[in-house]
């Protein structure tokens, strides 16, 4: 009996078929997605597809100082203008607001082609570098609240959005780990920033400083985004043969068909992935939020500080990289599961730590918090895309991340009370910390308790079939 040969890449990177083409040149498997296989990204975008990952990525770990810096700065921002500690968090918490609540409409603008990437990234970059210059001189709280949260928020998520998105659309095949990778310079991008502010920024130095930092955001962020294009809708890879990606073993069946928002939310599995979400933003924002300052009232030295910061920011981005790693290859809900009950544990570590003032206690737990705070991002949305499908994706993935902004209320609000406090700061650390850990460990719960929708489908009544039927014996 005759085979069909196996496939191998043709001189001009296409692989040959022993089926005939679909008229329309799209494949689709047998769950209904499609694939436009080809033309390669050197042609569509003029490079390699690795060189626009890291482009993305560049542009990711510049902004991504508006998240992991503030908190390191908060003393010097709230002695610079001579506001209360905690009124001096009311712009990242608007800032943590609006970033989550761009996403789903960055990604319908982006769906009908009026924001795409080279046009979103730089202008995201010129609203951060606007928001850094307005905390650095703003004449009042409220200027602060309108650049930094309104402005800084809006470009922040931009880019945060559009590089994310752009990953997963040119490595359609591995998904999960490129948008991890490029989500963890976000994080890993800061870790400079969070090491030397606690010990090198001072009230007098926050416009310099502020300034330097928007114009290096600026100029990344325009330089790389005008070079960012995305590929067509549906693309995959010419050297990849998706049908037999279709049926590779996968960590878990893949969704039985592409569902609207709508269809999504009455699931019941999206409001649980809000709930991921929310809660493990929550501890990870008041991590950022509230520690560095809870920390030093504590009698922790700048230098302990900024190792406990600089250690749970690398390990945020780390954790997203590894996550992406995991979930690739593993069961994404029980590793979502297993990091999000770690930070809770090592939550409850660091409270101990700053009962017995241990700064190396505190740096060794802070690891493990920064790994669960940043695996949530890449595994939710893997597991988005495993329960609702992939067309439409993009909004289902945005409403995902909106919960953060309902995390960055809890967590940074909560941060400002605590901050607030005043005296018996070691107190307040270990209330803020116990927070954390109880809403770690919500999410864990949750993530644990995940199932993707289950298909329904009716036959409609005809004939005998309509009649009821009767007991069953």
């Amino acid at each position: 009996m005759d085979t069909a040969p196996s496939p191998s890449a043709t001189s001009d990177g296409y692989l040959p078929s022993p089926y005939a083409p679909p008229p329309d040149g799209v494949y689709r498997d047998w769950s209904g997605r499609r694939y436009r296989v080809g033309p390669a990204a050197v042609e569509l975008a003029g490079c390699e597809r690795s060189r626009l990952l890291g482009l993305a990525a560049a542009a990711l770990a510049a902004v991504g100082v508006l998240q992991y810096g503030y908190g390191a700065a908060l003393p010097a921002v709230a002695a610079a203008h001579a506001w209360p500690a905690g009124a001096a968090l009311l712009p990242f918490a608007v800032w943590a607001l609006v970033q989550a609540g761009s996403a789903a409409p960055a990604a319908r603008l982006r769906e009908v082609g009026l924001l795409p990437p080279r046009a979103a990234v730089p202008l995201g970059a010129l609203l951060s570098a606007l928001a850094l210059i307005t905390l650095g001189s703003a004449p009042g709280l409220g200027w602060a609240v309108l650049g930094y949260g309104v402005l800084g928020g809006v470009g922040a998520g931009l880019v945060y959005h559009s590089c994310v998105h752009l990953a997963a659309a040119w490595y359609p095949e591995r998904p999960t780990w490129h948008t991890a990778f490029t989500g963890g310079a976000f994080a890993l991008g800061t870790v400079p920033v969070a090491i030397a502010a606690p010990t090198a920024l001072s009230p007098g130095s926050l416009p310099t400083a502020c300034a330097v930092l928007a114009a290096v955001v600026a100029l990344v962020g325009v330089v790389c985004g005008r070079r960012l294009h995305a590929p067509p809708p549906d693309w995959w890879p010419p050297k990849t043969d998706p049908r037999r990606w279709a049926l590779r073993p996968r960590s878990g069946p893949a969704a039985c068909r592409d569902h609207s928002p709508t269809e999504a939310w009455r699931s019941g599995a999206l409001p649980a992935l809000h709930t991921v979400v929310a809660g493990a933003g929550a501890a990870a924002l008041f991590d950022l939020a509230a520690l560095p300052s809870l920390l030093a009232g504590s009698g922790f030295t700048p230098a302990a500080v900024a190792a406990a910061m600089g250690a749970l920011v690398a390990a945020s981005g780390l954790g997203r990289i590894a996550a992406g790693h995991w979930g690739e290859y593993g069961d994404r809900r029980r590793v979502l599961a297993a990091t999000l009950a770690c930070g809770a544990v090592a939550h409850l570590g660091m409270i101990g730590a700053v009962a017995a003032g241990s700064s190396g206690a505190l740096v060794l737990f802070a690891v493990p918090a920064g790994l669960g705070a940043g695996a949530c991002y890449p595994l939710t949305r893997a597991l988005a895309e495993d329960f609702f499908g992939v067309r439409g994706s993009a909004r289902i993935h945005g409403l995902v991340y909106s919960a953060k902004g309902v995390g960055g209320l809890l967590g940074v609000g909560g941060a400002a009370a605590l901050v607030a406090w005043g005296p018996g700061a070691g107190d307040a650390a270990a209330v803020g910390l116990a927070g954390a850990a109880v809403a770690a460990a919500v999410a864990a719960v949750t993530a644990a308790r995940l199932r993707r929708p289950v298909p329904t489908r009716t036959i409609p009544p005809t004939g005998a079939a309509a009649r009821p039927l009767g007991p069953l014996p």
